[in-house]
């Protein structure tokens, strides 16, 4: 079973480029290749069993990955050991179908209309033993397509371009037929739910809080108690071991237990071995340590993950469109860049794209007037919207101060010298950014995922289909769009390129979308992260992925 990122998800701390008309093709792809480290080994020459120690800085709050509430990186990494996925990226970052679930996946013209057919692999069955099939897509449609608003769901994208899903000439091929053209079908469907997850919207929303109670992937739920527990909730572990019934190739690790520590703390765990993978490449200094360690080893690839500063819904001071331009134009992107990830990536620089990342075939600088710092430039878009420089040096306008909150999450140094930086920066302007810590385990359910913030620092990990997958980010009224800052000219800019086949016209519309939302500034793109991890040495066959796949069966640790 491999593991691919088919949404976009938040980052407890994009992929991109052309596709084959209706083909299995990943539209966006790197420049850089499959370019990955992950210290790649056959499993013959691995130690059978053992128990890899993942860190992540918060444990899952919902295990349902497509409600809005499960829409973050940690929760995904842990049901990507346990859901089904009919599509992955090889190492050149190709795209693949996963035959443990489907044997083929095509996609035709059958009168005039966009089908794809799934022929299930026979084998793919659900732990309470049904057999995965037509139900299961049906109730996963109807969840996702966003005619009940009951269902809490992260996006709609794609699910409310099908017309209908109907049997195929046998029992194991699922036929889905769509109203019109729709690009970026390859992704659907992946992560899927079963058909008792999806009946109706209370169970949807709420009954995998504490787990999954159906899974068919290699690993399940751990059966123990306490600390061995599946989750458990005081130890902040989570924990997973190998699923008997599973059909496909056998994992060689026995358990994969989720580790839930600050960040801070992190690296002290590595270097003493209580955990065996890190994220180091937003921690400067863990990053640093790493490096020294003799008994570590630090792997890089190129990422499709990036920071930035987003809106929350607009207040009586951001609702003002030069006022947020002027809030870009007082930060220094480039120096933030250098300065926080200079020591992972010398050649780092600012992110000019929202949709496609440096290293892509699509990407282009999207930023306009907006894209240097400019403090002569944002004083005078004030000055010619009515604000007049206060006696404590803040831009003011009816009685309102020139005040945002920024928040940021607790025990992430990188993050806090981000929102420091820029603070510094916008105040030379006459601007205030009032840096304001929020508990890391209160960041996302309590503040960034119910829209409780005026601006907000976080990373967006992007997909292999970052125009279907970015649309739900600007698209107003999407779940995604906290701010709900955008408008009907970047949907329909973006409707276009999801509803055609020629890469270059989707690479050209969805770019012309994102200029649009720069002008805007519905969020400010700060630098793109590199995946860089720290793993003991004789970890094989995990690390640093970049735009390919994580195949868990066949993790494990040198002999």
């Amino acid at each position: 079973m491999k593991v691919s990122t088919v949404r976009k998800a938040i980052a407890v701390a994009f992929a991109m480029a052309l596709v084959a008309p209706l083909s299995l093709g990943n539209q966006a792809s790197a420049k850089e290749g499959g370019s990955r480290q992950i210290n790649e080994k056959p499993v013959s020459a691995l130690k059978q069993g053992g128990t890899f120690r993942f860190v992540q800085v918060d444990i899952c709050p919902n295990f349902n990955t497509s409600a809005i509430e499960g829409n973050l990186l940690n929760c995904s990494q842990v049901m990507g050991t346990m859901l089904p996925g009919f599509i992955y990226f090889d190492k050149d970052a190709k795209i693949q179908i996963d035959t443990n679930y489907a044997t083929s996946v095509k996609a035709s013209r059958v009168g005039g209309k966009q089908t794809v057919t799934y022929s299930l692999n026979p084998k793919a069955t659900w732990s309470d033993g049904k057999k995965i099939g037509l139900a299961d897509f049906v109730g996963m449609w109807n969840a996702l397509k966003g005619v009940d608003k009951a269902y809490k769901i992260t996006s709609s994208v794609g699910y409310e371009k099908i017309e209908s899903i109907k049997k195929g000439a046998t029992e194991n091929d699922i036929v889905v037929t769509f109203k019109e053209t729709y690009a970026d079908w390859q992704p659907l469907f992946g992560g899927l739910k079963p058909a008792s997850l999806t009946k109706d919207a209370a169970t949807f929303n709420d009954a995998w809080k504490n787990g999954p109670t159906v899974w068919a992937g290699p690993f399940r739920p751990a059966t123990g108690k306490g600390a061995s527990s599946f989750l458990d909730k005081v130890g902040r572990l989570i924990t997973v071991e190998r699923n008997p019934k599973w059909w496909g190739d056998k994992p060689v690790l026995d358990k994969v237990v989720f580790k839930a520590l600050p960040q801070a703390a992190q690296i002290a765990a590595l270097l003493n071995g209580e955990i065996d993978y890190m994220d180091i490449g937003n921690d400067i200094n863990a990053l640093k340590q790493a490096r020294e360690n003799s008994k570590i080893s630090v792997r890089v690839a190129k990422a499709p993950t990036h920071e930035h500063f987003t809106f929350g819904p607009p207040t009586v001071v951001t609702k003002e469109v030069p006022v947020r331009q002027a809030i870009m134009l007082s930060i220094d992107r480039e120096a933030i860049a250098k300065a926080i990830q200079g020591v992972v990536d010398p050649k780092v620089k600012p992110n000019n794209n929202h949709v496609f990342l440096d290293g892509t075939a699509c990407n282009q600088d999207n930023t306009g007037k907006l894209g240097k710092r400019d403090v002569a430039a944002a004083q005078k878009l004030l000055t010619d919207a009515g604000w007049a420089k206060g006696a404590d040096g803040i831009y003011a306008k009816g009685g309102n101060r020139l005040s945002v909150k920024l928040i940021y999450p607790s025990a992430n140094d990188n993050r806090r010298d981000t929102v420091l930086l820029a603070s510094a920066q916008a105040k030379e302007a006459g601007i205030e950014l009032v840096p304001t810590l929020i508990p890391t385990a209160d960041y996302f359910g309590k503040y960034v995922l119910v829209s409780n913030f005026e601006m907000a620092l976080f990373a967006w990990v992007g997909t292999n289909f970052p125009i279907s997958s970015t649309s739900n980010i600007f698209r107003q009224g999407a779940a995604q769009n906290f701010g709900n800052i955008g408008s009907a000219e970047i949907d329909g800019l973006f409707a276009q390129a999801n509803n055609i086949l020629d890469p270059k016209k989707r690479c050209a519309l969805a770019n012309q979308a994102d200029a649009k939302a720069y002008e805007l500034v519905h969020s400010i793109t700060l630098f793109q992260r590199n995946n860089v991890v720290g793993v003991p040495k004789n970890v094989a066959n995990f690390g640093a992925f970049g735009f390919t796949s994580l195949d868990w069966t066949k993790v494990g640790f040198t002999k």
